[in-house]
């Protein structure tokens, strides 16, 4: 759809024309955020965020003091103390549903907006004619029990399911660790159980081993999991000795972000910070004959078909439900360079939030909102797809005015949205769909990507858990962390220079893909014949993978930001001292 992209055109050219700010320990989550002194569970004002690199863009959504719905858009570049100052812009002409395309104006602006992040949930913000107020990640609780633990037909669920995720824990001390891990549930009366596992195969000489597998609880009010190290008399579950030994493990999921906190067994007064990525949750239940298998999915891994031989016969459909990217997506179609209107989407489990930045058929600019459920396929390469009435408001507070609450105005009708798992050829990398808006037909749509690859290798500096091919008389495989902190000519360089990294000149993806060497000596020339370790990187726009090479992990970005959501204020998530 048609954004201000005048609005966001400086702030992307600052982003690749300034020194680098100091960076953050957390990237804010994209998505509804709102003001909790005004949450009572009313219609009121908040706004859509999406946060890329230090390019933050906000799409509020608010009332003139006529009560009529307006909306207003801020975008800019988040500083050192990821705050930032910039004037909250209005527009009016742009497009109704279901009318002719049309281009928006600009409007004037109401004043100046100050957004401050305090991690990757919370922060304040000050409108204009008002004092500063708290803001928060407008979270939604999962469904619970969790599907994957329940019996089902539709979408065929076992006990036997889980979710697999990446960890990422750090210490003050600098320490750092990583592993992949599943959480499942064998029967109602048992603990979930969570296990670790090497983030490569055993093949591969890797920075961390797994641990112990621990007991979880739930505490459904605030759906955080407590563990503990689990009870088993089973030797092949001990960790190995240089393992780290955990004492209490807090976790909560949120949409595909983890986030959490470990109390390590050697030193209990100490904490970890716990950041991760969900790849999927999943279960399988054999129904006449067949064995089903069904997955909410944020990753390519479980669109693969499953690897058979005999028992191909016994196997049934695969049931897939696509979770896309949330943040800030645009109708291809009308993506001029011009203002116009906008669209945010929210995805929290199988939950989606839909809210639009458009126009009434006078020209006033209003916003209207929408929610539903993600209905899965009943195949493996088949369209996840959503419907939703989408509703306009009216009588809610406007800038520097009283508190007040808005009410329904209007249903505009229904939108519709459609994600496939494959693009022509290619498998998804979910920011990608179709919408129909109310009195329109189905148009294809993408998530805006602030940041573009860049003529050099700007766009892959960052930090990455690299697997190395290793030689030391015999070819072998490495696990290693590096951070890529400068460019010179073509080549991504760590600081000393030891490891430089070129695009690669293969693939179709090559903007995203590059071949890197760690010599032992700093900017030794870049050979890809003389080396001490060799690897490749490929990254993904949104962090998420969209082919089969080996995954990377990309735990900052091209600016030193950590990419999840840091060390978090949540109920109930911090392990007591006692």
């Amino acid at each position: 759809m048609q954004f201000n992209w005048h609005t966001l055109v400086p702030a992307i050219a600052l982003c690749c024309s300034l020194p680098a700010w100091s960076a953050r320990e957390f990237t804010p989550q994209a998505g509804l955020w709102m003001i909790p002194a005004e949450n009572n569970g009313q219609p009121g004002r908040g706004f859509s965020l999406d946060v890329q690199g230090n390019t933050a863009f906000l799409q509020v959504f608010n009332y003139e003091k006529s009560g009529a719905a307006t909306f207003h858009t801020a975008a800019g570049q988040l500083d050192d103390s990821a705050s930032m100052t910039v004037p909250l812009l209005r527009f009016k002409g742009g497009r109704s549903f279901g009318g002719p395309a049309q281009d928006a104006v600009e409007d004037g602006n109401a004043g100046q907006v100050t957004v401050k992040f305090t991690d990757g949930l919370n922060g304040t913000i000050q409108f204009p004619g008002e004092t500063i107020q708290p803001i928060a990640r407008f979270l939604i609780n999962e469904k619970l029990p969790f599907w994957w633990t329940q019996i089902s037909d539709s979408p065929p669920s076992g006990t036997n399911g889980g979710r697999g995720m990446m960890l990422f824990a750090s210490g003050a001390d600098g320490a750092r660790y990583s592993w992949g891990a599943w959480l499942s549930k064998d029967a109602e009366d048992l603990p979930y159980r969570l296990t670790f596992d090497r983030t490569r195969s055993s093949r591969t000489a890797n920075v961390n081993e797994a641990p112990s597998p621990l007991d979880c609880t739930l505490e459904p009010s605030t759906q955080v999991f407590d563990c503990i190290p689990a009870k088993t008399t089973d030797p092949s579950a001990d960790a190995s000795a240089n393992a780290l030994q955990i004492h209490r493990l807090r976790l909560r999921f949120l949409g595909r972000d983890v986030v959490g906190e470990i109390q390590p067994e050697v030193d209990q007064s100490s904490r970890l910070v716990l950041n991760g990525t969900t790849f999927s949750s999943s279960s399988q239940r054999t129904i006449k004959g067949l064995l089903e298998r069904s997955s909410r999915t944020y990753s390519v891994l479980s669109l693969l078909p499953e690897d058979c031989i005999m028992s191909c016969v016994t196997m049934g459909d695969t049931h897939v439900t696509l979770l896309p990217t949330s943040g800030a997506w645009v109708i291809e179609a009308e993506k001029n360079g011009n203002p116009g209107r906008g669209i945010f989407l929210d995805v929290q489990d199988e939950t989606i939030v839909v809210q639009t930045s458009d126009y009434l058929a006078t020209g006033e600019s209003t916003f209207h909102m929408g929610a539903g459920l993600l209905n899965g396929s009943n195949t493996l390469h088949g369209d996840t797809t959503t419907a939703m009435s989408l509703q306009r408001y009216a009588g809610g507070r406007h800038f520097g005015g009283p508190a007040q609450t808005g009410h329904e105005a209007a249903n505009a009708g229904e939108l519709k949205l459609s994600f496939s798992p494959m693009i022509g050829k290619e498998y998804t990398d979910f920011a990608v769909g179709e919408v129909t808006l109310p009195g329109e037909s189905a148009q294809r749509i993408r998530r805006l990507q602030f940041e573009p690859d860049s003529l050099g290798m700007e766009n892959m500096l960052g930090e990455y858990l690299v697997e190395w091919d290793t030689w030391e008389g015999i070819l072998g495989k490495e696990e290693r962390w590096v951070r890529l902190t400068r460019v010179e000519g073509q080549y991504a360089k760590n600081d000393d220079g030891t490891v430089q990294c070129a695009r690669s000149p293969f693939g179709v993806a090559e903007q995203y893909r590059m071949l890197c060497v760690w010599n032992l000596e700093p900017d030794a020339k870049f050979d890809l014949m003389k080396w001490w370790r060799r690897g490749e990187v490929t990254i993904h726009p949104f962090n998420r993978e969209k082919d089969l090479v080996p995954y990377t992990p990309r735990t900052r970005d091209r600016h030193g930001n950590w990419l999840g959501l840091g060390a978090v204020n949540l109920p109930g998530l911090a392990i007591p001292a006692n």
